[in-house]
């Protein structure tokens, strides 16, 4: 295991990675200044020297009252009031074409209705095939890479933001601005058996019974019949009532006889 980095330096490399050159490790900033611990700890994973950081040691930087622009706030960063929050202006110089790292879970939805974030204002797009297989390994060890016609998409409206030299973001790129490779046939019935089913379905499913079974209420849990009467163990309906009494009592009076 290699040495832990001490407190202040720590801080210093993190100050680097989130606020100096965020773009060089393919993160950004949302408008309020916030963005979700989990992609800088998916960030930090690539580095062995980093990989044991926590949050327990952005607590402990901000314990120790060790300068450090950025607070943890739940399971989000979020940058300081008294730190400039990026502004990312459009892209101007947009390259012929720009690239991103397809989950495989993600390919089907994609080359069907395009690429959209879900979680995220943008999706971080990259300049670079490197760097887009980069980001995309740190949620997919086999992920798809997808090429952009990024300057087709600008001149025909889609809009396109500037992050740094090599990353760029996208609100919503439309399929056809994407250039999927080709994928084999067995990979694509598997991403098929393992899409979402519809909870529409399934709610309906669940609540229909199937032949040969039955509905279960509060009466069959007390031992309950639908008619109103006691069950006894085993499900057993229980024989009570007066017409029960009188014959065990005529049964009774023929033994002492």
């Amino acid at each position: 295991m290699s040495a832990q980095y001490m407190p202040k330096t720590l801080a210093k490399t993190l100050t680097y990675i989130l606020v100096h050159a965020p773009h060089e490790y393919g993160l950004f900033w949302n408008a309020d200044g916030t963005m979700p611990w989990k992609e800088l700890y998916w960030t930090l994973q690539e580095d062995a020297s980093l990989r044991y950081v926590r949050e327990m040691h952005l607590r402990e930087i901000a314990f120790l009252g060790i300068e450090f622009p950025v607070e943890l706030d739940g399971n989000v960063l979020r940058l300081k009031k008294e730190n400039f929050i990026p502004v990312y202006p459009p892209a101007e110089d947009l390259p012929e074409r720009l690239y991103y790292g397809c989950r495989r879970k993600q390919y089907l939805h994609a080359s069907q209705n395009g690429l959209s974030s879900s979680n995220r204002p943008f999706l971080p797009l990259a300049k670079e095939k490197d760097l887009a297989l980069r980001l995309a390994h740190r949620r997919d060890s086999e992920p798809i890479l997808l090429e952009i016609f990024s300057r087709k998409a600008a001149l025909e409206g889609i809009s396109f933001f500037k992050a740094g030299p090599t990353l760029f973001l996208g609100k919503h790129i439309p399929r056809e601005y994407l250039l999927f490779p080709p994928v084999r046939e067995d990979l694509l019935l598997k991403l098929s058996a393992t899409s979402k089913p519809d909870k529409k379905l399934q709610k309906k499913m669940q609540s229909t019974p199937t032949p040969g079974s039955f509905l279960m209420d509060i009466n069959h849990l007390q031992g309950i019949d639908g008619e109103g009467r006691s069950q006894g163990k085993g499900g057993v309906k229980s024989r009570r009532g007066a017409e029960w009494k009188r014959a065990s009592r005529k049964e009774r009076t023929k033994r002492n006889v």
